[in-house]
């Protein structure tokens, strides 16, 4: 086998290796988490919204309905672009904080509440300030 021939053999087998990769690169977990939190987050629109803005660093908006009738719409833009593995971790945490709230099927409020902080409102009424378990990038303020 010649030195051209071997080179363009493994251009061919880098281009196959690198596109594979690519193919299954953050587009894949992307849909991987999404499908993962679709039940928890209201709906697959919702849990795309939260899985890709969380990890491009874009605006976040959540629309949840309770009983057909009553709305919730929440949205907020996270501080920065995350890994996979951090949009995973930040969504367990906040859905196993808002779990121990007692609360299995948040509203986009408390969904918000549970990623950048607030307040959360509870079955019975009350309300309870929860830390969030991401930053929220916030808009400057402008000089006096």
């Amino acid at each position: 086998m010649d030195i051209q021939r071997l080179a363009r053999i493994a251009v061919i087998a880098s281009v196959f290796i690198a596109s594979t990769s690519w193919a299954q690169g953050p587009g894949a977990d992307s849909g991987s988490l999404s499908s993962q939190y679709a039940g928890w987050a209201g709906g697959k629109v919702n849990a795309d919204s939260l899985v890709d803005g969380l990890m491009s660093g874009r605006t976040i908006t959540l629309v949840t309905t309770e009983g057909g009738r009553n709305v919730s719409l929440a949205g907020f833009t996270p501080a920065g672009a995350m890994s996979a593995r951090e949009v995973k971790s930040a969504l367990n945490a906040a859905r196993q904080s808002l779990s121990r709230l007692g609360i299995s099927r948040p509203t986009a409020e408390q969904i918000q509440a549970a990623l950048i902080g607030g307040d959360i409102l509870l079955r019975d009424g009350s309300t309870r300030q929860i830390t969030g378990v991401v930053a929220q990038r916030t808009a400057p303020v402008a000089a006096r």
